[in-house]
């Protein structure tokens, strides 16, 4: 299995799941994986978020972050290509953006905080231009102050997760999920905003690009915005090396290989969202299916795209025998009889399959099928209570 990135990847996580605890905790965690290390894992994500702004030059901030007796510098630079960072510090001459540690990466990480502290700006002499006095008669000097407080905006709105709605994402990072070619925006929203401010898992299966090295990645992206506590993996067959950002890593693998899928599922499960939009062809996405169920949590989801290629004979697929299991909505309609697998007779004695006793629940939608993962046990209705009056 081939993973691009992981040098930071366990603060990563580290710092994503206690960010939603205490203060004290979070800290304590500061203190473990280090400040630089925790700064970097904050700007990494600013500098994944923040818009590119129409600049006649670069416009340069100095991140102060504080915690307990120590301080982290970082010297940013925001242009029309987005905001980089270098370690250390500037001159006195530019704007200067304070904030504590913890409160950079609750306020960064954290959907439910909408009034988490926000950082103390000190804007520098440097900016105070003369000539700015009412009626502002230099429009040069106008026009570069509006330049630098356009710029300012920008990266204290990156200091925020942002918008919530999925097809907005979608639209923003160039995905096929909403508008393109399906709709499928909506249906994610319903399922997993309760998700959203979580420290979750997600795999999707299917980076795009196809075999183009240098395209590919959208989607992942989209998710790791609507998610601000995601690790999000991407599985392709082909390699895709600049698929990355602060919590996105990419695998190469087949996922038609079910010993191999298994071990992608021990290694970097359990997943709280897994999401097939592969190949799209029928035997992968039953084998997919097969292997990476076991590897979603309880609670969680599996979802399958694209099902048309389930009547599409070129995939696999079978348009005359609309229940044949080798198709993926026919393997998916097996489903819907083994979450009633109590009521059938010799199946509720011991001879229940791994879906039937861990489908909780299914949701279809025009080409989506959504299945949710838990424990099926719900006792058998007696055949006598059924009986009309």
């Amino acid at each position: 299995m081939t993973l691009v990135g992981v040098e930071q990847w366990g603060a990563v996580e580290a710092l994503l799941l206690d960010v939603g605890c205490g203060h004290e905790r979070l800290r304590t965690t500061i203190d473990r994986v280090g400040v630089e290390k925790a700064v970097d894992v904050a700007v990494a994500e600013l500098v994944e978020r923040c818009r590119p702004v129409p600049l006649s030059a670069p416009v340069r901030f100095q991140l102060e972050v504080t915690c307990g007796g120590q301080e982290a510098g970082r010297a940013l630079t925001l242009d029309t290509d987005g905001l980089s960072s270098k370690y250390g510090w500037l001159s006195a001459n530019v704007p200067r953006i304070r904030i504590d540690a913890v409160d950079l990466l609750r306020g960064v990480f954290r959907t439910d905080l909408p009034n988490a502290p926000a950082p103390v700006v000190t804007w520098s002499d440097a900016w105070a231009d003369e000539s700015l006095t009412y009626p502002y008669a230099d429009e040069a000097a106008f026009d570069r102050f509006q330049a630098r407080t356009s710029a300012m905006q920008a990266l204290l709105a990156a200091f925020t997760p942002g918008p919530a709605n999925l097809g907005e994402l979608s639209v923003t990072f160039g995905s096929d999920k909403w508008a393109s070619f399906h709709w499928y925006t909506q249906h994610y929203q319903r399922h997993f905003a309760p998700l959203r401010g979580e420290p979750i898992r997600l795999l999707e299966i299917g980076i795009g690009g196809y075999q183009h090295s240098g395209y590919g990645g959208e989607s992942l992206r989209m998710w790791q915005r609507y998610f601000p506590r995601a690790v999000v993996y991407g599985l392709d067959i082909f390699a895709k090396p600049h698929v990355r950002g602060p919590r996105i890593r990419a695998v190469q693998g087949d996922q038609n290989d079910p010993g191999f899928l298994d071990e992608l599922g021990r290694e970097l499960g359990p997943f709280d969202i897994v999401i097939d939009d592969g190949s799209h062809i029928n035997e992968h996405v039953t084998t997919s299916l097969h292997a990476l169920l076991p590897h979603v949590r309880p609670g969680g989801y599996y979802v399958i795209e694209d099902l048309q290629t389930s009547y599409w004979p070129g995939y696999g697929g079978d348009d005359a025998d609309l229940t044949n299991a080798s198709t993926s909505v026919g393997r998916l309609k097996e489903l819907v009889d083994g979450l009633n697998n109590m009521e059938i007779p010799g199946r509720s004695n011991g001879r229940s399959s791994y879906s039937d006793r861990n489908v909780i629940g299914l949701h279809f939608y025009h080409n989506l099928a959504i299945v949710e993962k838990g424990t099926n046990a719900e006792a058998a209705a007696s055949a006598s209570s059924c009986v009309p009056s």
